[in-house]
């Protein structure tokens, strides 16, 4: 009987313990925010962006709080402007919605291999949702992930 006891109230305690748990709660709080943050590509559709093919360093973007965003494609920098709608869903309010991508510039710099570069322009161009979780941003388009980035320490 009292074996019984203790293994009853060592389960009960189990479960307080877990339903209290902070890695419970949304996992919002430990995902960078998506402005001010910098964002170096490491898959495109899938694929792993291998070292050998990036010429002078990894494509990465970055968006400012004004609406504006910058970045790199590999040789030439590029700009714009974007425009967020916050997803309708409390919990994934500041992780997830849709973004538009305009007014995309770029230098135009002679780059002995620029394939990668126009991947990434190109896929930039399509982008039409985001989601955030911990240090990676994903984008998508049409429901497609297209470009995953990994946050810059």
């Amino acid at each position: 009987m009292k074996k019984s006891l203790i293994v009853a109230a060592s389960i009960i305690v189990a479960i307080l313990v877990a339903s209290c748990c902070p890695c419970r709660k949304a996992t919002n709080k430990s995902s960078l925010p998506l402005k001010q943050t910098e964002w170096r590509l490491i898959q495109i559709e899938g694929r792993n962006i291998a070292p050998e093919v990036v010429v002078d360093g990894t494509p990465r973007i970055i968006l400012a709080d004004d609406g504006s965003f910058g970045g790199y494609g590999g040789c030439n920098s590029l700009g714009g402007s974007y425009r967020i709608t916050p997803s309708e869903v409390p919990s994934q309010k500041d992780v997830a919605g849709r973004i538009e991508l305009g007014n995309v510039l770029s230098t135009k710099r002679m780059c002995p291999n620029d394939r990668l570069e126009q991947e990434f322009f190109g896929k930039l161009a399509t982008i039409d949702s985001f989601t955030i979780d911990g240090n990676q941003l994903f984008l998508f388009s049409k429901g497609e992930l297209k470009l995953l980035f990994e946050a810059v320490k």
